[in-house]
């Protein structure tokens, strides 16, 4: 068929008018798209920002206000930015600026996240002496007559604290010290002394930290956050106005060219019937695109949160199975991303051809991290383990060849029937790290962290409760001479008692007591209270210190106190010492430890050998004893890297001519063992278990 010029010319001016349509109408919606959600990031961080400036002022000024919703405000506002960040436009040249400028944005939202959690962090500590300051205040009348001056002193202490919260300025608290110092200058009974001496350490906290913390406060509410945000969405819009103006033109050309092949358009119908098939079919294939993965062709992210979502709000029950591929980044970066695609591709063919002609289905979550979902009432936990099994056998015995050389994967798997599928799923995914003998691990309640914080939340109101009513008790182990086998001194330790009676372990509270002032409060009551427990038998002792209590003036004094109470005490106490913290600042524990032994005490190294010992600083010391750690002692009869481990650290004993004591002894093969081996003294449940009072030998 020919065509005459006119038709020629026709059909090129309506192809070339559609063809402008068609490009300004992608341009335009990639405009309206891009600045839709550029535009929603700003937004977003905007409200995300004043909201935790919200929650800050919340939290400073209600002591009960739940700061949950800072910290969820805080993980949204990092991961708007990095978004926004990492948003494909703004690495075009025509954006350059602006990625910059959001560049020095992100750099100011981090800072202004970790004053964020920097004020958290304080607020803690800030609420707690607080709440307890005011707590305590109606007990006065209990140990003080009503207008005694202690009573004064401490209201007006508790006044100026409470103004100072309520009106967000550290001012207020400038006669605080003098306050504290005339509440420390009165004469107490024992009675009152333990309760002032509490008023006084939550006290002294606020004075020291209160400053601080207003100072955070204000930089949080005055933060340059806001400006730089707005700064940045300014020039964006600036940016986007002359993008429209762009778009404006071409729109105006358009409808001039529309208009001038508009009656050629006529004439050419069978082509756009053409182009409208063609239209149909780029739609099917946009849609298939935007819920497949481009590599794999398994269903994506999207088709995956698209289903869940669906799900969830029908309330349908389903279970996810999480795959990810041990170390691929590793195979990704040594044999490179092409034979790393061609590992996927196979990997995802092999998974689907597992599940072909099933219910469920399989989605490519991200680089290296597949997912099936199981739904219907045939889909249980136990069921999705046992297919679980079954792929690890199919995706793991498979042989892959990359450049010849063959090459077997290795994968971890995770099962949650728990909404939100994905996050319950990827949390037992991480658990799976710390458990290298299974790579196959079901979500349960106790992987959540955020039962640690809440069950750590309540430790801390269970340890105020057990240090208000006395609950804190010291339990005695014996010390046994390894050649006599007669008990010959006792080991403090520590327990908390519970409201029934039952005792709990310093394991299952001293690392939480440890994060809070709770930690010197319970050091003082075990020094007070083993002490006086020791004061009329003969027998020696000894009690655990951390580097928190030798930098602490006040339980220095506390222990200075009882030796002038006691003056034949000293003689009889041994200080143990963590061999793990003491290197820390070995200087500052010489001076403790040759200011201790001229007071008589004898000084010991607990838990030695536990990590990395450190022999040369040790023979530094003026030690009395060393403690060889439980983990050596227990196996000493089966490993024979435990025994010569032990058999080193004898020799550094001998060599410097003090005691030692194998802590965990649990039978008398052991007990002989090291008596053969040169140890002197033993402790352990072969011997006798901690008890409140002290026992005989077994």
């Amino acid at each position: 068929m020919r065509f005459s010029l006119p038709t020629i010319i026709t059909l090129l001016l309506g192809s070339f008018s559609l063809a402008m349509l068609l490009y300004y109408y992608t341009v335009e919606k990639d405009f309206r798209e891009n600045f839709k959600t550029i535009n929603n990031y700003f937004n977003s961080m905007q409200k995300g920002q004043e909201r935790i400036s919200y929650g800050v002022l919340q939290s400073a000024l209600f002591s009960y206000y739940n700061q949950d919703n800072i910290a969820q405000d805080q993980q949204n506002l990092i991961k708007t930015i990095k978004q926004l960040s990492q948003y494909p436009l703004l690495k075009t040249a025509h954006y350059k600026e602006l990625d910059k400028q959001v560049k020095t944005l992100q750099k100011k939202t981090e800072i202004y996240i970790q004053l964020v959690e920097y004020y958290l962090m304080i607020n803690a500590g800030i609420k707690n002496s607080s709440v307890f300051l005011s707590s305590k205040e109606i007990e006065l009348h209990k140990y003080f007559p009503l207008n005694a001056a202690p009573v004064q002193t401490t209201h007006k202490i508790i006044e100026e604290i409470i103004q100072a919260r309520r009106m967000l300025d550290s001012s207020y608290l400038n006669n605080l010290s003098g306050q504290i110092k005339r509440l420390q200058e009165y004469s107490y009974n024992a009675e009152q002394t333990q309760f002032i001496r509490r008023i006084l350490t939550h006290a002294k906290f606020l004075e020291q930290n209160y400053p601080e913390y207003i100072k955070v406060f204000y930089n949080i509410m005055n933060s340059p956050l806001r400006k730089e945000l707005k700064k940045t969405q300014q020039l964006f819009i600036q940016l986007e106005k002359n993008d429209q103006k762009y778009l404006n033109t071409l729109a105006l050309s358009l409808f001039i060219l529309i208009v001038i092949a508009i009656v050629t358009i006529t004439f050419l119908l069978f082509y756009l019937q053409k182009e409208n098939a063609k239209l149909i079919k780029l739609h099917h294939q946009l849609k298939y695109t935007i819920q497949h993965d481009a590599l794999t062709d398994l269903y994506n992210r999207h088709s995956f949160e698209s289903m869940i979502n669906k799900m969830n709000q029908n309330q349908e029950k389903a279970i996810i199975l999480l795959i990810n591929i041990s170390d691929f980044k590793l195979l990704n970066d040594f044999y490179g991303t092409d034979n790393g695609d061609k590992i996927l591709i196979e990997f995802a063919n092999l998974l689907e051809q597992k599940f072909e002609n099933t219910s469920e289905k399989c989605f490519r979550i991200s680089g290296d991290e597949f997912a099936i979902i199981f739904i219907g009432e045939h889909s249980t936990e136990d069921y999705v383990e046992k297919i679980a099994h079954d792929v690890d056998i199919i995706l793991t015995n498979r042989t892959y060849t990359i450049n010849d050389i063959n090459y077997s994967l290795r994968i971890n798997m995770a099962i949650s029937s728990q909404y939100p599928l994905l996050e319950t799923a990827d949390m037992a995914l991480k658990q799976l790290k710390s458990r290298p003998t299974t790579n196959l691990l079901r979500y349960s309640k106790k992987l959540d962290v955020r039962n640690q914080i809440k069950a750590n939340i309540e430790m801390t109101q269970i340890l105020n409760e057990a240090l208000d009513e006395n609950r804190i008790q010291p339990y005695f182990q014996p010390i046994i001479d390894l050649k006599t086998r007669e008990i010959v001194k006792y080991e403090a330790l520590v327990r908390l008692q519970l409201k029934d009676g039952q005792m709990i372990p310093p394991i299952k509270f001293l690392p939480i007591a440890q994060k809070t002032p709770l930690y010197h409060e319970i050091t003082r009551v075990m020094i007070s209270k083993t002490i006086s427990y020791f004061a009329d038998k003969n027998y020696r002792f000894s009690i655990n210190f951390s580097m928190a209590d030798l930098e602490d003036d006040e339980i220095i004094n506390i222990l200075m106190g009882h030796f002038s109470a006691y003056p034949d005490i000293a003689s009889r106490l041994d200080i143990e010492l963590l061999e793990s913290e003491m290197m820390g600042d070995i200087e500052k524990v010489k001076t403790f430890i040759s200011h201790i032994k001229k007071l008589g005490c004898g000084i010991a190294i607990d838990d030695f050998g536990s990590g990395y010992s450190n022999f040369t600083n040790l023979t530094d010391l003026e030690l009395d004893i060393i403690k060889i750690d439980g983990s050596l002692i227990k196996n000493i009869n089966t490993s024979d890297k435990h025994y010569k481990t032990v058999t080193a650290i004898m020799g550094l004993v001998n060599e410097m001519g003090i005691e030692s004591i194998a802590e965990f002894v649990q039978d008398e093969a052991s007990a002989q063992l090291l008596y053969e081996m040169g140890v002197t003294h033993a402790q352990g449940y072969f011997f006798g278990k901690p008890d409140k009072d002290i026992v005989e030998i077994c």
